[in-house]
């Protein structure tokens, strides 16, 4: 038996159940959204995708970019592979994000970045200098566009779910860090502007 497959498949058919309740959850609440599967450091796969979105709904206004990849070893023990893995969804994706948007009327850009880019956690050097990289960015286009566009990096603390595992959980809880909760309805529970 191939238990790493049956690991992965049930990940997959896990992420599937995730993003068809999230779709129906919002359709409930009169927003339209859809599903698009990309590879955000590849600029021919997002440039689909984008299109798809513009053919069914005009110009793209905004962009929020939540993308992220674990890595985590201690500073000795980091390869330039695992720095890559990090930086390649973070990083690279908001720039293949900002190529593939360039000529949209953007009026907001969102950034997931984390707590860590600022304060730094142990074992997470990449993801720290990665996350801190979009604080930067988030910078320097605010300053670009000017006020035309509303530019925010969030360094979010850690959540419950998602990319924290029951390890890194731990870690935290050792540390008094308190998670997120990841069933917190935000657009109930913040004055949210549409």
């Amino acid at each position: 038996v191939d238990f790493a497959g049956l690991q992965k498949r049930a990940a997959s058919l896990a992420a599937s159940a995730e993003v068809r309740l999230s779709l129906a959850d919002l359709d409930a609440r009169g927003i339209e959204a859809m599903y698009l599967s990309a590879d955000v450091t590849d600029l021919k796969q997002v440039d689909s995708a984008l299109d798809h979105v513009r053919q069914t709904w005009g110009s793209v206004d905004g962009i929020v970019h939540g993308a992220g990849v674990l890595r985590d070893k201690a500073i000795a023990d980091m390869t330039p592979d695992r720095v890559a893995d990090v930086f390649g969804p973070k990083v690279t994706g908001l720039s293949v994000l900002l190529e593939a948007t360039k000529e949209d009327p953007i009026q907001m850009i969102a950034l997931f970045s984390s707590i860590a880019a600022r304060a730094g956690n142990a074992g997470q050097c990449a993801y720290s200098a990665a996350n801190e990289v979009l604080n930067k960015v988030a910078a320097s286009e605010s300053h670009r566009r000017g006020e035309w566009c509303r530019v925010r990096s969030y360094n979010w603390g850690p959540w419950a779910g998602g990319m924290v595992d029951a390890g890194l959980a731990a870690h935290f809880e050792k540390q008094g860090i308190a998670l997120l909760d990841i069933d917190v309805d935000f657009l109930r529970s913040h004055d949210v502007a549409s």
